[in-house]
């Protein structure tokens, strides 16, 4: 084995760190779901909504790819950081995206979802008039907004549930770079 792979041991690892973080990003998506069902106003729940956005896509992630690190203690060379990283952000995508649509579309009481979206329209509706927005800028908002409940509301397939897995995994790829760059082991070269 050369020093760019990875043991079975450490796959596991990237593994098990990956779906950790994916459960955690489906609690933050519930968390997300009742909350905005109960938001007060359209500030709250965007600076809400922005936290636990930014807790399940950066932080928690990070957090976990700083721990297996730690925990696979070696030399982490690029190439064995960027693999290592990548497994754990595609398996919290691929755990993350089945159990959200799950929640969504077969757990969550329909009613629940429904009077979230309505909330949130509510909300969007009184914090765009407040900033004097015009009734076809509005409208424009609700249209979106009834775009992404209706997707909501569709049936499981394999349409509305592989592909935006595949963009996510795509994207990863450049995090997954970027967190590799940060995290591996700065070698010194001797001459």
């Amino acid at each position: 084995m050369t020093a760019n792979e990875l043991s079975k041991s450490e796959k596991k690892d990237s593994i098990i760190y990956g779906v950790a973080v994916g459960f955690l990003t489906i609690i933050f998506s519930v968390i997300s779901v009742y909350y905005t069902k109960i938001a007060d106003s359209y500030g709250n729940l965007f600076v809400v909504s922005t936290i636990l956005k930014l807790l399940g896509a950066i932080v928690v992630p990070v957090g976990f790819v700083y721990l297996l690190k730690v925990k696979i203690g070696s030399l982490w060379t690029f190439s064995k950081a960027l693999k290592s990283i990548y497994i754990v952000l595609a398996a919290s995508i691929i755990v993350s995206s089945v159990g959200v649509t799950l929640f969504q579309k077969v757990i969550a009481p329909k009613e629940t979802i429904e009077a979230g979206y309505q909330n949130l329209m509510n909300l969007k509706i009184e914090d765009m008039e407040a900033s004097g927005a015009t009734e076809e800028e509005i409208d424009q908002q609700l249209v979106v907004i009834e775009q992404d409940r209706d997707f909501a509301f569709t049936k499981i397939s394999f349409q509305n549930v592989v592909p935006p897995m595949f963009i996510s995994l795509l994207l990863n790829f450049v995090f997954a770079l970027v967190l590799a760059f940060l995290f591996r082991s700065h070698v010194k070269k001797t001459s």
